[in-house]
């Protein structure tokens, strides 16, 4: 009787342990929660990354931290930390980001299980830049719409005809004809047919009184 009772007791002292080591909402899920809160997929890390997390299962054994290559087609994890407690919501292990060349990696916390299996999770494309320039985001400012004010459109007004007056041509004046009569040269030559038609006849008068004589 009084083993009975000794054992009985053990046994309520391990579901004790067991209720604080693993809480209620940590055991739902089939009793597995597994997961890499910090840092986060697709993320940009530099220096010293502390991951956190949490890995609480049923069963459990111990976990690993370790990281690889994106593209490393051998699929070779390296180990950044071994550990045989559970851990709930903190400190899974930390990863120096320095030793390593800038470029894409994955992070993986694996769980083995006291039945030989194993759970694990990965948090893939985090992005290591410690020596090459990181894209800062660029600010767009969104553009205010506004009353747009249309400017008159300018109407091309066809100017009138001008009025066209005629001009005559200004006549050529003739060159003058060395033959032709100006009115003192044709009163000069009557002048001086007067002179001598009296003339004449003063003489005709003349020989006329001698021949008398």
């Amino acid at each position: 009787m009084l083993n009975l009772s000794i054992v009985m007791k053990r046994a309520l002292l391990t579901i004790f342990l067991v209720l604080i080591l693993f809480p209620q909402p940590v055991l739902a899920q089939e009793g597995i929660n597994l997961t890499i809160s910090s840092p986060e997929a697709d993320q940009i890390v530099q220096g010293l990354v502390i991951v956190s997390g949490t890995v609480t299962v049923l069963g459990f054994s111990s976990y690993e931290l370790s990281f690889a290559y994106k593209d490393d087609p051998t699929g070779t994890w390296f180990t950044l930390q071994n550990s045989s407690l559970p851990v709930f919501e903190g400190e899974l292990g930390d990863w120096d980001t320095t030793t390593l060349t800038d470029g894409d990696y994955n992070l993986r916390l694996r769980v083995f299980l006291l039945d030989g299996s194993a759970q694990e999770t990965i948090v893939t494309d985090l992005r290591v830049r410690n020596y090459t320039a990181v894209p800062t985001a660029t600010f767009t400012p969104t553009a205010t719409p506004f009353a747009q004010i249309v400017p008159p459109t300018a109407q091309l007004i066809a100017p009138l005809p001008a009025t066209v007056t005629p001009s005559h041509p200004t006549p050529t004046p003739f060159p003058s004809n060395p033959a032709g009569l100006t009115v003192p040269s044709i009163s000069g030559a009557l002048g001086r047919g007067a002179i001598l038609s009296l003339l004449l006849i003063l003489g005709v008068s003349l020989i006329l009184r001698l021949r008398r004589e």
